[in-house]
Order: C-alpha cells, then structure tokens, then sequence
C-alpha cells in the first residue's frame, strides 16, 4: 500500500537520523502485534495525518498511532491494551534493538528469554556510565544470571498506559544519547536489589529479599516513593522523597558560631535545600523562628525583613533547580499563628497574589487546641515575637499554654514587646477567608502530631526538640532533619470477588515493612544530620493507594457509613499488622535507637490517642453535636459492614497483633521504627499502579489530557469499567460525561460512582479523620469543594477536621485559582445541571447539598499528571 504517488512518498526519519520511504505494512504488523482489534482503520488514520507531508519522524507516527487507539477505548478496552502495548515495543526496541524485537515478533525469541539475555547488557551499560553503587556492584556482580531469572515479563501487562508513559518520563533510565536501556522488570529490579543490599550490614544474603521486593514492586502490590525508584541501586542513593530542615533566626552557623541559638541558619537551610531538590526530594520548613518584619537585628543595627522575605527566597530557589531532571521540587512553608507576622503569611498567596507568589510552596498556618478553644470562645489572643519568648516553638500542649502565657503576663508588664493583640475569631476568619478564596493556607495542628508520636531527638541536638513541622504535602509531621520513607499498598489487589484476602494482605505488609526499614540503610544523604536523625528514629511511612477503586469494587458510594466504617477496619488491620512486622524486625536488628525515651517504650499504641481526643470532643461547646454524628456515623457503618470483615480478628489473633499483645511487646521486644503509618497523596505512584490517589474520590469520570500530538479524551477507567459491566453507559450519559465530567444526578449509577466535587465536604473530613486516626504521622487529602462552596463550608471543614484530630487540612475550592492542573468537564459549554443535587444522608442528621455543582470546561491536563494531585509533585 502506498500512501502518495511514487516520487512524492512520505519519509520517514528514524530515530538515529536515516531516512526510509513510509512503510503501511511495517506498521500494520506492529499494530496486529499490539493486539489492535481494527488494525487498518489505525493504519488509515496514520495515513490521513501523514499524507502530504514530505518528512515525518518515526516517533511522530507512533505517537499518532497511539492517540488514535486511545480514542477509542471507551468503545473497547482492547483498543487501551493495544496502546499500551505498542508503547512498550518501543522501550524494547530501543532496549535491545529492532533485531531482538523483530526475532520476538517472529516467535523465534520468547520475551522472556530477551528480557533474562539483555539483563547482563542492561547492568554493564549502567557500570559504563558510573550510574551504580560500587558497594552494590560487588555484591551483585557474580550473580547476574541468579538475578535475571527472576524477571517476570507478564508483568509488563499489569501496566496501564499511563503507568508506562510515567516510567518513560520520569523513571526508566536512559543512555547517553538519550534512549532507553532499562524496561519496567529491570526498573523493578534495579529497586529490589538497590533496597535489598542494606541486608548485608546484618549479615544477611540479600538474594531472597530482592526476590520478595521484586515481587510485590513488580505486580504493583507495593510502590516507594519517587526517589527511591529514581534512585536505588545508583551513586547518587537519596531515596527519601521529603525532609523537614530546620530553619534558625540567623543567616548562617558559619557567622554565629558564639550564638548558642544559630544551630542551622537561613542559607545552611537553603544550601541544603537546592542539594535535596537536586536529588528530587522535597521540602518542608517552620518559619515561626524567624523573627517578625521590623524588630531589630542588633548585629547590623538594621531591622528584620521577616519571614516572608526568606520565603520568597527559597521560592526562587526551586525555580532553578528542577529536581534531578525529573520534576520541579515541592515545598511547604509553616508559620504559628501567634507570629506577629501571620497576617501577611495568610494572604501571601490569596487575592492578587494567589497565582504570582509563593508557587513553589504550599503553606498551612500552625495552629494548636489552645489557640482553638480562644476561637470559640472568640476571645482575643497575643502575638510575640519568638526571639523574646523561645518557648513558644520549644513546647506543645499543657507547656505551650505555661509558656505562652507567661509571655503574655510578661508583655503585659512591658518586659517584653507586645506585638498586636487580636481576636482570634478574626484571625480565624482571615484564614478561613484566605482558603476559601485560593486553597491556602491550610492549617497543621502540632498538637495532634506530638501526642502521636514523641522521643528525645537527642541524635543531633542533644536535647528534646518538639515536632513543628511537616513535609511538603502534610503527610508526615517531623522533627528535624528527619526524612520521609514513603511506600503504599495498592488495595486493589487484595480484593478478590466481594471480600478482601486479609492473609495475603498482612503477609504482604511484613514485606513492605521490611523494605522500608532497608530504605533508610540503603539512603545517602547529603548531610550527615540527615543520616543521624533518619537512623535514630527509623521513622517509615506506610500507606495505601486505590481506596476509592476498592469501593466502586465492593459497590460501596464513597459518601456512606459503610465507606467510612471500612476504612477504620481495614486501615486498622494495616496499621496493627504494621506495628508487628516492626516489632519482629526490632526482635531480629534491634529497636531504633530512640526508642527508650519513646512513647512505645512505655507501651502506648498512637491509636489510642485519637480515640482520647474524640472522648474529649464529644464535650467540647461548639463541637460536640459534629463529633457526635462522626461517631454515629461509624457506628452505623459497621452495622453495614456484615461479613466483609469477616476474618479480620482471626488474623490479628493469630499474628498477635491485637491491642494489648502489641502494646506489650512495643514496650518489651522494642520496635525498629519510631513511626509507620503515613497516608501520602500518591500522585505518580496511582498513575502507575493503574488506580484512584490515596484515599481521594474519583476525580472525574472524563477529562483531557494534553499528550505531545494532541489532545485525548481520558475516562477514569474504573468508573469506565463499572458502567460497562452494568451496561450503563447509554449515548446520554456519555454526553452528559463529556460535557461535565460527571455522572447524570438521576442515572442509578451516580451515587457509586461520585467525583470529589459531589462529595460533601463533610464525608471528605470523616474519611480523612479515619484514616488518621490509624496514621502517627498525617494524611494528606484535599477537601474539595465546588466553585460555588461558600466560606461558611471552609469554615465547618476546618473546625471538623480540628474536632476529629484530622493532623491537618487542605480544602480546594474548584476554579478558585486562574491556573490549576484540571478543571472536571471535557467539551464546552458551562450549562446548568438539571434538578438540584439530593441531600445525603447520615444516621443523625441529613447534610445539605442543595446547591448545584457548577459545571466546568476543561483546559489542560499533562502527559503523566494525576489529576488528583494539585501540585504535580506527588508520590
């Protein structure tokens, strides 16, 4: 077939540069490999965008051939496997040539037999290029053939499209010249083997725990965090995706060094900052040290710039440093709420600031039960400046209220300077306002975090340190220069039919426990204070990925009791089975080295401490009613629950994870991590597990994603498959999808299959509070809202989330900002949805909904953005 006269045929441009006439039947046999169910109408397109063209580059054609086949998978899942794998035939080929790629489409080579031969290749072109550790290498090296017969390549197919496309852009390694020499098996087992060498220090053969890590990697049951897949098994070995660097009120330790208080100064922070960046990890910082604009620097006889100044700083900071060629980096910036410069902190990036300050940080305003009980009782409170009244940063709970109080009778009495005083129902409304109008701040409480979790970080400072701060997205509150360890459990595949297989879910965790403790062996850190506080707390954060798939599964709307009943069951088993696989890993390494002067020391489970919190809300004035109907509600729901949690205490009983054999053994035998459990926003691990982010909703239904030849209309495909398998999807509700991004209110499937903007607030707060009662560290969950939400919904989700010791909250308010990563809706037009949304329904009281869902276009979404995650930064 010839697709113009001869004499004017379309050429091709390879990708090393040779031109060859336009073969269609070259790229029909490669379509017909990739399983396209209509072959030639691809081929047709291809044609019809080629012809008339004088040259056009191989990629180009591929690419084509893939947007057209993605068109079509909402008619035919098959057209979904086709792209993806024709996508993967192009990591292969660049992998290991058009030959080996040629002798597997003849049959003459298995993919197994090329991906076990090229292994060899694949580990002496990394030695080549200096990439891996030579510890490692020596470890490995005589070993490749054991190695490679590990590999799996049907797991490959377990891959979506998107997941593949996220490894060609951020994780599989590449040539000099920029091709490929790593497919996703060795990516898989790059991870396993760079994770699995930290077994060696304990005299242990690493060989069957890069099997055991390879295994759950590689099937998508277990994914790390980001850096670690970036970087396992290389020289440059930061595998932490986030870190909390303390920030002092001086410039730098190298010009204060009589300054007992200069520990680590301004620009110490921001050099070590650009280094974490650089190696693709992010950020978080307090800047409530800092003292405020105006007072006086006695060094220079000159005056504060305050907190925001330096903010601004380390914004630019990010701007120039793309993290190691991946991803721009994240940050989150703190301030207290009695810093006399928090006015400024709270509208810094609101009003006509909110898309031009501040980008590269998320900020959350620091608050306390203390500050929150002077809301409610709309009292006026002080603000202090932290160079007079160190305390206020040094303390939490009953010794912060001590402290702060002394320094209010101390200003009072004028020996010390009195800031502003205000009402802190004002105070609370500037920032409820702030959120409504841009998504920031969010509010962090440090009270919930430090009865968590709480040891003598005494590996660095020598003396006990409160916990003040939180890495960039919120999920894990750290002291300083601790790192987050992140890996999730992709909850999917442990639904088998109606029911969850709790066997195969805890041995599992025992394994992802296991790897995350090797992590923070494995980890090469830039500055030696990360190494010491990471390896005297241990701390690891275990989470989960796919919950709102696990729902639709079980048909289970994400807005019931039942929903949120089985999150506190099934993240309560996680989190026991947790805590026993660290106490047997305490009972075969050792505890981590803080744990003497640790909670767990004395036998207390961090569970417990929530559950202390909501039997003292539930007598709270102004709260008591909403944390009432929290407990009714999962009361309720595990009414709903019958058999679906059937074997549960059987497996905790039989591992001996129930409350009082952890606690004793916690306290006795010891535990290796000071903490475990950490709901994260997942991001690009969901994109390449194929399922929803974290604990989020469904997003939307449909939307646009922008990929490098055009764009393409993507459908969530677990809502997609639901409506297939029910038959639901008519052509009036494909159109009201397409329009809107959502579901018709009157189709029988809405309830189920409801995106994060119809979901109440209310029921995003229960969910998030759930899961954090199991978390010792946070969770990070945006509460969205409707463009139409009103500051009075900002106002109920923020105290809610404070009631039910929710760490912290985020709400976002849709079209709130001018730029966001995605808007629900594909095709235009903004009509009105018919009818009004219906009320939903709780054990004590019916929310109400009755506003309309504002209906949006969409404008943009990139190639590997999950559209769940706001910064494009997650997981």
């Amino acid at each position: 077939m010839k697709v113009v006269k001869e004499g004017a045929m379309t050429m091709v441009i390879k990708r090393g540069g040779l031109r060859e006439g336009f073969n269609p039947d070259k790229l029909l046999n490669s379509l017909r490999l990739a399983g396209a169910p209509d072959p030639e109408y691809v081929l047709q397109e291809v044609i019809a965008q080629v012809k008339g063209k004088g040259e056009v580059y191989s990629s180009e054609i591929s690419d084509i051939a893939q947007l057209v086949m993605l068109n079509l998978v909402s008619e035919d899942f098959r057209w979904h496997d086709a792209a993806r794998n024709y996508l993967l035939f192009s990591i292969y080929k660049q992998v290991w040539g058009k030959d080996m790629v040629k002798a597997i489409n003849e049959g003459s080579v298995s993919l197994t037999e090329a991906y076990r031969r090229g292994f060899a290749d694949w580990f002496n072109q990394g030695l080549r290029q200096g990439l891996w550790n030579p510890e490692a290498v020596k470890i490995y090296e005589g070993r490749i053939g054991e190695l490679a017969s590990l590999i799996d390549p049907s797991r490959d197919l377990m891959l979506t499209y998107n997941g593949v496309r996220t490894l060609m852009s951020r994780y599989l390694l590449k040539r000099l010249d920029g091709s490929f020499f790593e497919a996703p098996q060795y990516m898989w087992l790059r991870i396993a083997m760079g994770v699995a060498y930290s077994e060696v220090k304990y005299g242990n053969d690493p060989m069957e725990w890069v099997r055991r890590f390879y295994d759950i990697t590689s099937q998508l049951k277990f994914l790390p965090n980001s850096p670690t897949m970036f970087n396992s098994l290389t020289k440059l070995g930061e595998l932490s995706a986030c870190f909390v660097i303390p920030v002092d009120d001086c410039l730098s330790k190298d010009s204060n060094r009589d300054d007992p208080n200069c520990f680590f100064g301004i620009m110490d922070a921001a050099k070590l900052a650009a280094l974490l960046f650089q190696a693709g990890a992010g950020v978080g910082y307090q800047f409530g040290q800092l003292r405020p604009e105006g007072d006086v620097v006695k060094s220079t006889s000159g005056v504060a710039s305050g907190p925001l100044s330096f903010m601004r700083l380390f914004d630019t900071i990010v701007d120039v440093i793309k993290q190691g060629g991946k991803r721009r980096g994240a940050q989150m910036g703190m301030l207290f709420w009695w810093h006399p410069d928090i006015d400024k902190f709270i509208s810094s990036k609101s009003g006509q600031l909110k898309d031009v300050q501040l980008q590269n940080f998320n900020i959350s305003v620091t608050i306390d039960d203390y500050f929150m009980q002077k809301v409610l009782n709309n009292e006026d409170v002080y603000l202090l400046n932290p160079r007079e009244c160190r305390c206020l940063y040094e303390t939490w709970g009953s010794e912060f209220v001590k402290c702060y109080e002394d320094c209010v009778n101390r200003a009072e009495r004028g020996e010390v300077k009195l800031w502003r005083r205000v009402n802190a129902g004002e105070l609370w409304r500037r920032i409820v306002e702030s959120a409504w109008d841009s998504g920031d701040p969010g509010l962090w409480n440090k009270d919930v975090a430090n009865a968590k979790i709480e040891f003598i970080n005494d590996s660095i400072y020598g003396k006990y340190r409160v916990i003040n701060g939180t890495n960039p997205c919120g999920e894990v509150a750290l002291y300083p220069f601790e790192s987050c360890n992140l890996g999730s459990i992709n909850l999917t595949r442990y639904i088998k039919g109606n029911e969850v297989d709790w066997g195969e879910l805890a041995s599992d965790i025992f394994t992802a426990v296991r790897f995350l403790d090797d992590v923070i062996d494995a980890n090469q850190h830039p500055h030696e204070y990360l190494d010491r506080a990471n390896k005297a707390s241990r701390r690891i954060g275990l989470g989960v990925n796919g919950w709102a798939d696990v729902l639709v599964a079980l048909n289970i709307p994400y807005d019931s009791p039942k929903a949120v009943a089985l999150a506190d069951a099934l993240m309560g088993f996680v989190t026991r089975v947790a805590v026993r696989a660290s106490i047997e890993l305490a009972r075969e390494k050792g505890p981590f080295p803080l744990w003497p002067s640790s909670k767990w020391r004395g036998g207390f489970l961090p569970w417990r401490a929530h559950d202390e919190r909501i039997s003292k809300m539930l007598e709270v004035r102004g709260v008591s009613s909403d944390v009432e109907e929290y407990v009714n509600v999962l009361k309720f729901g595990y009414g709903e629950l019958g058999d679906l949690v059937k074997g549960v205490d059987e497996h905790l009983t039989k591992l001996k994870a129930t409350d009082d054999e952890l606690a004793r053994d916690a306290s006795t035998v010891g535990i290796r991590n000071g903490a475990l459990i950490s709901i994260a926003p997942e991001g690009s691990r969901s994109l390449i597990a194929g399922v929803n982010s974290s604990i989020e909703p469904i997003f939307a239904i449909a939307y646009v994603r922008n990929l490098s030849i055009g764009r393409l209309i993507e459908y969530n495909y677990t809502a997609l498959r639901k409506l297939k398998e029910t038959n639901a999807l008519d052509e009036e509700t494909t159109s009201k999808i397409l329009e809107t991004g959502m579901m018709p209110s009157s189709h029988p499937m809405h309830r189920l299959l409801k995106t994060a903007n119809e979901v109440h607030w209310r029921w995003h707060v229960y969910m998030q509070a759930t899961f954090a009662k199991w978390s010792d560290s946070g969770v990070s969950k945006t509460i969205n809202m409707p463009s139409n939400a009103t500051r009075d919904d900002v106002d109920g989700a923020y105290r809610l989330a404070w009631a039910l010791g929710a760490f912290g909250i985020t709400v976002y308010r849709d079209k709130s900002k001018s730029v966001q990563v995605i808007y629900t809706g594909v095709e235009g037009g903004v009509a009105k949805p018919k009818g009004e949304t219906k009320a939903i329904k709780v054990t004590v009281k019916a929310i109400n909904l009755n506003r309309d869902i504002e209906e949006n276009k969409l404008e943009e979404i990139g190639e590997t953005d999950d559209p769940a995650c706001r910064t494009g930064v997650c997981g």
